[in-house]
């Protein structure tokens, strides 16, 4: 489409360079007979002199040589467009196909999984009484590891379900999703005593379905801080840091030191490496991912067995 009009516009400015060539004529006549009274304008028509007629010709193929230059230069503006319309629909089919064998891939690892959980379970059911304790020790971690598993694959697909590109952004109250997400998390694990305090009137203009997977990752990962002999508590709030606005998600688990502060964000961190950080640091991983296509930052400060904060802005200051 882009060659088609560069295309017109070369034969426009074709038809225009043809018009200009007389009219250059007739203009530089008047010119020499009213400005600088060299014979009436019908002497400078008719029967101009040799100096007068080559200083016309000579503009004439100015002109030429400068529709000849414009119409090269659209020819290669056409080129080029054309090929970077066809590199980028190429990109558009590459990304496609990735996507989708991204997202195919994590269906089958979380069927997969699935189909090995059930496994488990209709073994420890079956023969679980046959089994001695080492036996039902190592039946437990494999348990353990494929609902690991499912809920890593849980998070990464909701993600891949994001819509690409820029956020749709929309004013948003953040402390009514806050409690929505706190009464389903308070559903889920009806036996963790945790104590949520949510900052009223939290607002912001950013993408709804974006932001809900973020702040439950958050709340998710903080009850995690939590020991569960412990009354927790996570508190949701914001503050004005210049003309921007910061929120951030505190709790008062076993925190965590600078150094670790550092790793959190590790989508493939290896937590047999530092036991006190939370199992699963890709739900901060994809918070991350989110924050950042608002065009924002997320960080974490901490006090070892104090608590920890996770704080996130959602623009560029």
């Amino acid at each position: 489409m882009a060659k088609n009009l560069s295309q017109k516009s070369s034969f426009r400015l074709f038809l225009w360079g043809i018009l200009l060539i007389p009219f250059s004529f007739v203009a530089d006549a008047v010119l020499d007979a009213v400005l600088f009274s060299e014979g009436s304008i019908q002497e400078q028509l008719f029967s101009p002199t040799y100096h007068e007629l080559a200083i016309r010709v000579l503009f004439g193929t100015f002109i030429l040589a400068a529709i000849y230059l414009g119409m090269h230069y659209l020819a290669n503006t056409a080129q080029k467009e054309g090929i970077l319309q066809q590199s980028n629909k190429d990109l558009g089919l590459a990304r496609q196909d990735i996507e989708e064998f991204h997202d195919d891939m994590l269906r089958q690892l979380r069927n997969t999984s699935s189909e090995l959980a059930t496994s488990v379970e209709l073994l420890a059911t079956q023969c679980g009484h046959d089994f001695d304790e080492k036996t039902r020790f190592f039946m437990e971690g494999v348990d353990n590891a494929s609902d690991k598993l499912n809920e890593q694959l849980e998070i990464s697909l909701a993600l891949t379900e994001l819509s690409f590109g820029e956020p749709r952004r929309e004013q948003v109250k953040l402390d009514k999703l806050a409690l929505d997400i706190v009464k389903e998390l308070k559903n889920k694990q009806p036996d963790r005593q945790v104590e949520f305090k949510i900052q009223p009137w939290l607002s912001n203009w950013c993408d709804q379905k974006m932001l809900r997977p973020v702040i439950y990752n958050l709340f998710k990962n903080a009850m995690d801080f939590i020991p569960n002999d412990r009354q927790g508590r996570i508190e949701f709030g914001m503050f004005n840091r210049s003309t921007q606005q910061v929120f951030f998600i505190r709790d008062n688990g076993v925190g965590f030191s600078d150094a670790q502060a550092t790793r959190l964000f590790d989508a493939f961190l290896n937590s047999s490496q530092d036991s006190e950080l939370p199992k699963d640091t890709i739900r901060l991983a994809n918070a991350r991912r989110i924050i950042y296509r608002h065009g924002g930052q997320i960080w974490a400060e901490g006090i070892p067995d104090v608590g920890g904060t996770v704080f996130f802005t959602l623009c560029k200051s």
